[in-house]
């Protein structure tokens, strides 16, 4: 219990993240369902893949759904000491639950209805989970305006669900299509949704934050905005990567060429190329699509940004933070540290009951001292990647081609020296640290960063040769980015915990970014995205170098 209180919004970000992910693609399958996958432009073993993975990932929203009442009502009894049954007259009960309803609702639907009705009986199920998942959202305990705010949330979770719900089932569908005229079709058919879902989403999301945010101050001053800018990039690069898949379907519209889209191959003038780029293409589309929306879920963690009028970061401390020196890469003595509470007890009662440890200089230059470290790992890393991919074959390259390994140094030193309270440099024992969310989030990193390291190590250098070996590096560099959305500081300062977002936040999106890209470098191998990919991603990485080199708190 003493480690649950103390990960717990760690914990209850990831769930809302899950939570969020599969209701937009349940209910995406079920705008796919309804209004692409209909007779006459889809096999009948198309809509049975459709049905299949929509009962799956129902079954998925029920059980993480689930899963969050339980550590809600576990933290609640057990912090109180509140019996089980006067929790479940509560709100989060009562919304969760009709998640929970809804989703098997659903799926008793898929599996046993009438086939003639079962395509429009969707739709009641549909709304509850809709409805129970706004119910969870700021606007629900809005007392201003709440009506309108629930109606613009709802609005913003049916235009995600039919943009990237929606597409996963695309991609499921297209590995199928009997004809590249077939896949046209059904093709055509989801970008008229996507067409009505997109618009949706944007003007939703810019009613949402009229309100919540409120004025420009709250965009750059608050954790809130910063999430919000967060979301914004994401969506950008979504819309670039939906434009190329636009131009695409017109270059090829009329085409009659049979598509074999199941085999990876290049892309040219015409035949298969045409769908497999279109199918990478939504593949990076998604990958982004879910981070945003991990990103959405760290916005309910936080206060809305016209809540917090007080203690907003300017514009001139934010300037004035940034400014450019040089890095420290060497450290205080550890002895000169502050002394951390030994027990996890304590650690609960003095960061969850009163204001925190107020860190001293040898803390912060600690601190900085590991982040100006990381970032010369990374920068080095980065420039050796694309010397690895920019020289010809020869002794540099192959040299070069060891860049991942630097990462694998990166994920030893995170381990080591990033929490000096704790194993092996400090007094707390190495279980113990766990009770500490930020300790425990850094040493996930460093099990993340080690693990992508070696298989691109032995994939750059050939020692592998798998296919699937080589996708492990890019997505777990795009989940990194994405979980570091989730990334606490545990600061009292407000200010302060702001101006750590200012750098943790755009790292996180240029990891996300580097993951993916690297992900269609692979995918679309001898291609000209390929060789943009190849540019993207060493210089996402090269950047979030450069922002660790640069900071600073103090």
């Amino acid at each position: 219990m003493i480690w649950l209180l103390k990960d717990f919004d760690f914990l209850s970000v990831l769930l809302r993240g899950a939570l969020l992910s599969l209701e937009a693609l349940t209910l995406g399958g079920v705008f796919f369902f309804l209004f692409v996958a209909v007779p006459g432009s889809v096999t009948a073993q198309q809509v049975a893949v459709v049905r299949t993975h929509l009962v799956r990932l129902s079954w998925m929203f029920a059980f993480v759904q689930a899963a969050s009442i339980a550590l809600s009502v576990a933290i609640l009894t057990g912090s109180s000491g509140l019996p089980v049954f006067s929790l479940v007259s509560a709100s989060f009960f009562v919304a969760g639950a009709a998640g929970v309803a809804g989703s098997l609702l659903l799926i008793a639907w898929l599996q046993f209805a009438p086939r003639r009705i079962g395509r429009i009986g969707t739709l009641l199920p549909a709304a509850v989970i809709l409805l129970a998942s706004v119910a969870q959202s700021h606007a629900a305990s809005r007392l201003e305006d709440r009506k309108l705010l629930l109606v613009l949330t709802a609005l913003h979770h049916l235009g995600t669900a039919g943009w990237v719900g929606a597409m996963l089932f695309l991609l499921f569908t297209l590995r199928l299509s009997p004809s590249l005229a077939a896949a046209q079709q059904v093709v055509r058919r989801y970008s008229a949704l996507a067409l009505v879902s997109v618009p949706t989403l944007i003007l939703a999301g810019f009613g949402l934050g009229w309100f919540y945010i409120g004025s420009w101050g709250g965009v750059y001053g608050t954790t809130y905005g910063l999430m919000v800018l967060a979301k914004t990039y994401l969506l950008l690069c979504m819309l670039l990567l939906g434009v190329g898949n636009y131009r695409l379907m017109r270059l090829k519209k009329g085409t009659n060429a049979v598509a074999d889209s199941t085999q990876l191959q290049p892309v040219s003038a015409g035949g298969p190329g045409f769908l497999v780029r279109l199918r990478r293409f939504s593949e990076a589309e998604i990958g982004l699509g879910l981070t945003a929306i991990l990103a959405a879920a760290s916005l309910t963690s936080q206060p809305p940004a016209v809540d917090l009028g007080q203690n907003r970061l300017t514009w001139h401390q934010i300037v004035e933070r940034t400014r450019w020196t040089a890095p420290r890469l060497t450290s205080p003595p550890i002895a000169q540290l502050a002394t951390p509470t030994t027990t996890a007890a304590q650690s609960v009662a003095i960061g969850q009951y009163s204001a925190g440890a107020v860190s001293d200089a040898n803390d912060r230059a600690w601190s900085e001292y590991n982040h100006h470290w990381a970032g010369l790992i990374v920068l080095c890393a980065a420039v050796l990647a694309f010397a690895a991919g920019a020289l010809p074959t020869g002794r540099a390259r192959r040299f070069a081609s060891n860049w991942p390994l630097l990462f694998l140094g990166l994920g030893v030193f995170i381990l080591l020296r990033a929490d000096p309270e704790n194993w092996p440099l400090g007094p707390r024992s190495f279980w113990q640290s766990f009770a500490a969310p930020d300790v425990l989030q850094h040493r996930l990193y460093a099990l993340l960063i080690a693990c992508f390291a070696f298989f691109e190590w032995a994939v750059a250098t050939r020692r592998w040769r798998s296919a699937r070996a080589a996708y492990v590096f890019p997505l777990l560099c795009a989940a990194g980015g994405a979980a570091l959305l989730t990334h606490t500081h545990g600061l009292s300062n407000m200010q302060e915990e702001v101006l750590a977002e200012l750098v943790h936040t755009p790292i996180a999106v240029l990891g996300a970014t580097a993951g993916w890209g690297r992900w269609l470098q692979l995918r679309l191998p001898g291609t000209r995205a390929a060789k943009v990919a190849g540019l993207v991603w060493p210089l996402a990485l090269a950047l979030a170098g450069l922002l660790l080199l640069d900071y600073r708190e103090s």
